[in-house]
């Protein structure tokens, strides 16, 4: 599994770069994982390059134990499934 790091356009809500992941030949999955400056974790396949992307979403491309880290800042339970994925809290009714 691939993991994306990005920053999105309007805070911690707005634009992401899915089409230009896209028009690059990959698909990016953004998850549930979103800090409060406005950074979030999404999964990636395909051969996309994040440094041929545009700046505005300061995309890097981390590692799985990166990804696990910045989603457990988030939510302390979180673990890395075995399809790569990375398990979400649980929802909470209001």
């Amino acid at each position: 599994m691939r993991y994306f790091h990005y920053k999105l356009s309007e805070g911690v809500w707005g634009t992401n770069p899915y089409d230009a992941v896209a028009a690059l030949g990959s698909l990016l999955d953004p998850s549930g994982y979103v800090d409060g400056d406005g950074y979030r974790l999404a999964y990636v396949t395909g051969d996309c390059d994040p440094d041929g992307l545009d700046a505005e979403w300061d995309v890097s491309e981390v590692t799985e134990s990166e990804a696990l880290t910045f989603a457990q800042t988030i939510w302390e339970d979180a673990v890395v499934l075995a399809n790569g994925h990375i398990s979400q809290p649980p929802r909470t009714e209001p």
